[in-house]
């Protein structure tokens, strides 16, 4: 399978990681500055381009991988749906509802295959997790912390009118997985301090079921500190904890004892693009869709919305 990839930064590189294991064949590269480093880097037999329209007229690619700053998206899925290509976007799917909607529509109407990358549904260990059987739900926590992403090019992370800033952009990770794992959330209540090169946030769930989720977020951690990721779900029948700082990923608690399991070969990313493949290849509809991801987005920007007022806010309200 042919592919194109749009970007040239941190995420298109660690899909071109992930791409160097896979029966795939990146062709062409497109975006306005290093390329030709890119394609150099990777050793790729590529054409490197300075803009994805072009790449999408001249290149023979089945899909195109977007890995543009979010608020590119919209402008990304609408060339590669006019060209009649396939779309895998790194998430969010955009800034805003309204953005959602027309990509929605775009594929929609191109019908095309159409994958959102939210790569936690993805792990090993966060798909491990949601299969354990706690009993009746009644705590989700989820943690996310990092140092502040500088690493965007012309430091678009920073401007949050381009970023959504740490709900929508960190935080949507755990917000899309805890909704996945335990359904619909009633009731979203945050709050955050935001500097210019810093963020920290706390967004506190109440799902349909009367379950409860926790999500804390951070883009305020020290360089010094690498991508802290833990994870706990508790029920009226077991514990289940998850922590990347642990040497073995899991540790279940039952009435039986301790388990503990190995972590697995494959790496997130490659299991959702491999997965995104199959989809390509089958024409089965990818598992996080338009739809999903445009209900995540959802929960990020009510939890936004509640941190700015103040004051709990449903879900449903945001872009109603």
């Amino acid at each position: 399978m042919r592919l194109g990839i749009s970007g040239a930064g941190f995420m298109a590189r660690t899909h071109a990681e992930a791409y160097e294991e896979m029966d795939v064949e990146v062709v062409a590269v497109a975006s306005p500055s290093g390329p030709e480093e890119f394609v150099e880097e990777f050793g790729l037999d590529a054409e490197a381009y300075t803009d994805t329209a072009t790449m999408c007229e001249e290149a023979d690619i089945d899909y195109l991988d977007v890995c543009t700053p979010t608020h590119t998206h919209v402008g990304q899925v609408r060339i590669a749906a006019d060209a009649g290509v396939d779309i895998f976007l790194e998430k969010p799917i955009a800034g805003t509802l309204e953005e959602a909607a027309e990509i929605a529509a775009l594929v929609d109407d191109a019908d095309v295959t159409f994958m959102v990358g939210h790569v936690v549904r993805f792990s090993p260990s966060y798909a491990k997790a949601k299969d354990l059987d706690v009993g009746s739900e009644g705590v989700a926590r989820a943690r996310r912390l990092s140092p502040f992403p500088d690493w965007g090019s012309a430091d678009w992370f920073a401007d949050r009118e381009k970023s959504g800033g740490v709900f929508v952009d960190l935080a949507i990770h755990d917000l899309d997985y805890l909704r996945w794992c335990w359904g619909p959330v009633e009731r979203v209540f945050a709050r955050r301090h935001r500097e210019a090169d810093a963020e920290h946030g706390f967004v506190t769930l109440r799902f349909d079921s009367g379950a409860v989720g926790y999500v804390e977020a951070s883009w305020a951690q020290p360089e010094s500190r690498p991508l802290t990721m833990e994870l706990e779900f508790a029920g009226d029948d077991g514990l289940v904890e998850y922590s990347n700082a642990d040497e073995s990923p899991y540790r279940e608690w039952t009435d039986d004892g301790t388990v503990v399991e190995s972590p697995f070969a494959k790496d997130a990313y490659r299991r959702q693009l491999e997965h995104f493949v199959s989809c390509v290849d089958s024409g089965d509809d990818p598992p996080v869709g338009a739809e999903e991801a445009t209900e995540a987005l959802r929960l990020a920007l009510a939890a936004e919305r509640s941190a700015e007022r103040g004051r709990p806010v449903s879900p449903a309200e945001v872009g109603r």
